[in-house]
């Protein structure tokens, strides 16, 4: 990768102290081996300082096994150097070997415990990371990168033990055994991909001093009707590859015009990067032309990202006014094929101290950039920022997968889904791939056991129906353990389900589960637990009627709904409504009271779709006195269990409200189920219905 688009473009203004060998008193000539030993440690000197790393290592790797034993701080100084090649070539294990080497050796500059913890980190040591962290700042109190580095630790971390719903994939069609990176859209309708790559195929003929490997040129690769991408072919022999390092491409929305950075070069001299901007001239790419950003020839330019408007051109720079050793700046146009002028510094929170590369700008203007300024998980993470009319939004860390410990940069977001592709080293060779990503499909499954409420013990062969929010019907039987599951291959998103559980003598059991609200898969569990029937009868709600009066007032309707709800749960139940009065009054004025209220329940159930042969109104008059099952307080009276509401027993009671209180518990409706074997008429259309529900069950 070349330097503008690697992590590490940034750190190439230090000045490099060349070493002079004193020549010893003993001596009026150079001794042959020292002069070797100076002119090899001349070569790495030069080669590291035109950012030649692979090179250097191995010249540094010779001057060093000549030192190490009769000068002790050059040999420091060396694996100083050594680990910083290493660093730069993003090979992290052997950065953390050379500078933990430096680090005991005690090199003079805290930097070292810096970089030994910044690949402590790639290498996800989180805690050895974190005390080199600790160390560094206590050693550098003054500088932003310790405090940076602990609140790294923390966040990755936290973002490690809870990932996103993403999914990230290497694109084995698209990697070749060199660097892949930054892909890009090159139609609109997202079916053709631009990558830069420096596989064997690139035009350029030289390799890159930096990593060894061929200087980098555009791929492309197209996306057929079934979803398939063909292998990449290279995009051109034409104006837009050269033998130059070709990357970092940005199309704009009507796939008609094309930003990219290419970095020149000629004989050990760096030229440095800048934008080109190329026009579509019916299936090829016309001549890229220099987008003219600044007029000092010292400056960087790259990374180009045309905004979705085509008005706005954002990219990363060095120039002046820059907080970090690359920033993110935008330039404007006034119309679609102007020419941008007067670049702004997007400023803060965006930028830092760090480096902010690689934007991207989807449709909603949201901004995605890759940084090492913002805390994230080692290396260059993904952010991103919305704008305002306040300015831009705190970064966002994208988290993991998205992020790793390693460089992740260069994403791109198929328009209108929320999945695309990214660049990253997070592989085995270290070297840059094209990643895909995109949302992980939702799975849930619903599983339980049904029990007996009385008893708490399992029911085995209960049939269990999930009823969807969307009319969808599934239907399966407990085991012997009375569990039940419904697998992912039923269960779906955003969907509330009722579990119905019907059982031959037992009331059906109803719960609720929902899948709504969740942002990951997700295995739910609910028991159901369902009441035996029992022999005696059941006590409706209190149901209150007007003196002398059998018509059910509205108010009390709703008190009914609970047998409404048990009747259309149980379709096969035929059950007995029967009123009761209290004992005063005729046995003949009360056994007609009672009957018509009996009746009053069974209409309104009736009304409310029950049918009518399941219902039968019985009028018990006051024949029945009620016997207390649970003891009962009412008017400061207790009513033990077991006590039988007779007349003789009311009029025994000390005080009137006592007598009152009796008679009013004496006053109820009840049901009692008859049997549980009505057949049900099948509604219109019922064998369809049923073979629907069969066909997804």
């Amino acid at each position: 990768m070349h330097p503008m688009f690697s992590k590490e473009s940034i750190t190439m203004n230090t000045t490099i102290r060349l070493i002079v060998i004193a020549a010893t008193l003993l001596f009026t000539v150079w001794p042959a081996g020292l002069i070797a030993q100076d002119r090899r440690l001349e070569r790495a000197e030069k080669a590291f300082e035109l950012r030649q790393y692979h090179e250097a290592i191995d010249l540094y790797q010779r001057a060093y096994n000549r030192v190490r034993r009769n000068d002790r701080a050059e040999a420091t100084r060396l694996i100083f150097q050594i680990a910083l090649c290493h660093r730069y070539t993003n090979n992290h294990r052997m950065a953390e070997a050379w500078f933990n080497r430096a680090v005991r050796a005690n090199y003079p500059d805290p930097v070292a415990v810096l970089y030994l913890a910044d690949a402590m980190m790639t290498n996800e040591k989180f805690d050895q990371a974190l005390e080199n962290y600790q160390r560094f700042a206590e050693l550098a109190p003054d500088d932003w990168r310790g405090p940076h580095g602990i609140a790294s630790v923390e966040l990755a971390r936290e973002l490690m033990e809870n990932p996103t719903p993403y999914q990230v994939e290497a694109v084995r069609l698209f990697n070749s055994r060199r660097d892949d990176f930054t892909p890009a859209f090159a139609d609109h309708r997202a079916s053709s991909l631009i990558f830069a790559s420096s596989r064997d195929d690139a035009l350029g003929r030289n390799s890159d001093p930096w990593t060894g490997n061929q200087h980098t040129s555009f791929f492309i690769t197209y996306q057929d009707r079934a979803g398939d991408w063909d292998r990449p072919s290279l995009l051109d022999e034409g104006p837009i590859n050269t033998e130059y390092n070709e990357g970092a491409p940005s199309i704009n929305a009507q796939a008609t015009e094309m930003f990219f950075t290419r970095c020149l070069r000629s004989e050990d001299t760096d030229m440095g990067c800048r934008i080109f901007r190329a026009q579509r001239e019916g299936a090829n790419w016309g001549s890229p032309r220099e987008v003219r950003l600044t007029t000092d020839s010292l400056v960087t330019l790259g990374h180009p990202a045309i905004s979705p408007d085509g008005m706005e051109l954002y990219f990363v720079t060095n120039m002046p006014g820059s907080l970090g050793e690359r920033d993110i700046w935008v330039a404007r146009r006034p119309t679609p094929n102007g020419e941008f002028t007067n670049p702004e510094h997007l400023g803060k929170p965006v930028n830092t101290p760090g480096n902010e590369m690689f934007p991207f700008v989807r449709e909603d203007g949201t901004l995605f950039f890759a940084s090492d300024g913002h805390p994230g998980l080692g290396g260059l993470d993904i952010f991103v920022s919305s704008p305002s009319p306040d300015g831009w939004s705190q970064p966002e860390n994208l988290g993991v997968p998205i992020n790793s410990p390693a460089d992740d940069f260069g994403i791109v977001f198929r328009p209108g889904r929320e999945e695309g592709f990214l660049s990253s080293n997070r592989g085995r060779t270290g070297a840059y791939d094209i990643y895909s990503f995109g949302l992980q499909p939702l799975e849930f499954m619903i599983s339980g056991v049904v029990r007996d409420d009385t008893t708490k013990t399992p029911v085995p062969d209960a049939l269990v129906q999930l009823i969807g929010s969307g009319g969808s019907i599934h239907q399966v039987e407990t085991g012997r353990d009375g569990s039940f599951v419904f697998d992912r291959s039923v269960v779906r998103e955003n969907t509330v389900y009722e579990i119905l559980v019907n059982k031959s003598g037992y009331f059906a059991g109803r719960e609720r589960v929902s899948t709504i609200g969740y942002d990951r898969s997700h295995d739910l569990e609910q028991d159901v637990h369902i009441s035996p029937i029992p022999v005696t009868a059941i006590e409706l709600p209190e149901i209150l009627y007007e003196f002398a009066s059998w018509e059910l007032q509205p108010q009390f309707k709703d008190s009914l709904n609970g047998l409404v709800r048990t009747m259309l749960d149980n379709p096969n139940i035929v059950v007995e409504l029967a009123s009761h009065t209290d004992s005063r009054g005729t046995h003949d004025y009360n056994d007609t009271l009672s009957q018509r209220r009996a009746q009053s329940v069974v209409d309104y159930l009736v009304a409310e779709g029950i049918e009518n042969e399941r219902l039968q109104a019985r009028g018990y008059g006051k024949r029945r006195p009620r016997v207390i099952e649970r003891t009962i307080e009412r008017e400061g009276f207790v009513f033990e269990a077991g006590t039988e509401l007779t007349e003789a027993y009311i009029e025994s009671l000390p005080e009137e409200s006592h007598r009152d209180a009796a008679h009013q518990l004496n006053r109820r409706t009840e049901f009692r189920v008859l049997r549980d074997d009505y057949d049900p008429p099948e509604p219109p259309g019922g064998e369809d219905r049923e073979n629907e529900v069969r066909g997804r069950s």
